[in-house]
């Protein structure tokens, strides 16, 4: 347990800010937008709404947990952030396109319906798994969509496999620039004052109070702590933490350790992802709230893509990390005309 939080602390310490994000919370259990049974799938099966995929031997190997939903014919794959949180959390960011499009989640590599053993749990293997998923689902090209940390992995499966994409949609990206840049300090310093007085708005405060849960006696039920979590968590992922009540899952469900692994087998160089999208054909979309705490203003993502006129940038107003439980109008709007609606 000792090394475990040697670990977590010294990845906190790397990337501030950025872990306590990857905890990203999730939709538990299954929802009424998965594929019907009684459809069939391209290889004659029923379709199913979920599945194992194969990482080497099915029988033997660490397997994947794969889920489909929508009634599209377009497949689209989902990339939930991370790293170590769970796909479900996603669902409701494309709930409305539900009849448009099918869509493929999966729980990445050691994450909640996904466990591996720490050994097999590196960057390289987690860009390998999406290959695996290609190949499965016989698309020759795959549209992304990618969240948080999924932007970053659609970004360096992009990166390794270029020929293989046909559009990148990245919503509220972690840096896909790694280390941030040294002339983008003086930036990354106005954000951090910036983060301070968001992290102090009243209105977290005053939902706290206003449900008693900062009372000393009696003691908070379980359900009242959980509400407490959630709030307290909601402060740093959305603009309106009024919307706390659109977060489930969390704690237990998330597999922290996960993060340290994979960022502990990063490319020593780092990466600059926006110059390899520069190099390619596909569209990069790139979907973000104003009130993001990764990059308060989208002071780094405005500047960044001003040099990248290819890459479109949608800032939706009032929207923090989590920005389809902002503004889930806007976000539906902004997914649909990104994915070439």
């Amino acid at each position: 347990m000792t090394v475990f939080k040697i670990m977590i602390g010294n990845m906190a310490r790397r990337f501030p800010g950025l872990l306590f994000a990857l905890s990203v919370v999730g939709l538990q259990g299954q929802t009424g937008l998965d594929r019907g049974s009684g459809d069939r799938s391209d290889t004659g099966l029923p379709v199913l709404k979920d599945w194992f995929l194969s990482t080497g031997d099915w029988q033997n190997d660490p397997q994947l947990y794969v889920r489909e939903f929508g009634t599209g014919t377009e497949t689209v794959i989902m990339l939930h952030g991370g790293w170590g949180a769970e796909h479900s959390g996603l669902v409701e960011a494309v709930v409305s396109l539900k009849t448009e499009y099918r869509f493929v989640f999966y729980d990445q590599r050691g994450s909640l319906r996904s466990p591996f053993p720490d050994s097999l749990i590196t960057f390289d293997r987690h860009i390998q798994d999406l290959e695996f998923l290609r190949k499965e689902l016989d698309q020759d090209q795959l549209t992304l969509v990618g969240h948080s940390m999924g932007a970053v992995l659609a970004s360096a499966y992009a990166k390794k496999y270029p020929k293989r994409i046909k559009r990148l949609v990245l919503m509220a990206p972690a840096h896909l620039k790694n280390p941030i840049p040294e002339e983008d300090s003086e930036i990354r310093q106005q954000q951090s004052k910036r983060f301070e007085a968001f992290m102090d708005r009243p209105g977290v405060q005053r939902e706290l109070d206003a449900l008693q849960l900062n009372r000393e006696s009696p003691s908070l039920s379980s359900r009242e702590q959980t509400a407490k979590f959630r709030i307290n968590f909601a402060k740093r992922m959305l603009y309106d933490v009024g919307n706390w009540s659109g977060l489930a899952g969390g704690r237990a469900l998330y597999q922290g350790h996960v993060f340290g692994l994979t960022a502990n087998s990063y490319p020593t160089a780092g990466w600059n992802y926006l110059e390899a999208f520069a190099k390619e054909e596909y569209p990069v979309i790139i979907i973000a709230g104003d009130h993001d705490f990764l990059d308060m203003g989208n002071l780094l993502i405005k500047k960044w893509t001003a040099a990248h006129p290819e890459i479109a940038l949608h800032i939706i107003k009032n929207a923090g990390h989590m920005l389809w439980i902002d503004q889930a109008e806007a976000t539906t709007k902004a997914l649909r005309q990104g994915l070439g609606r």
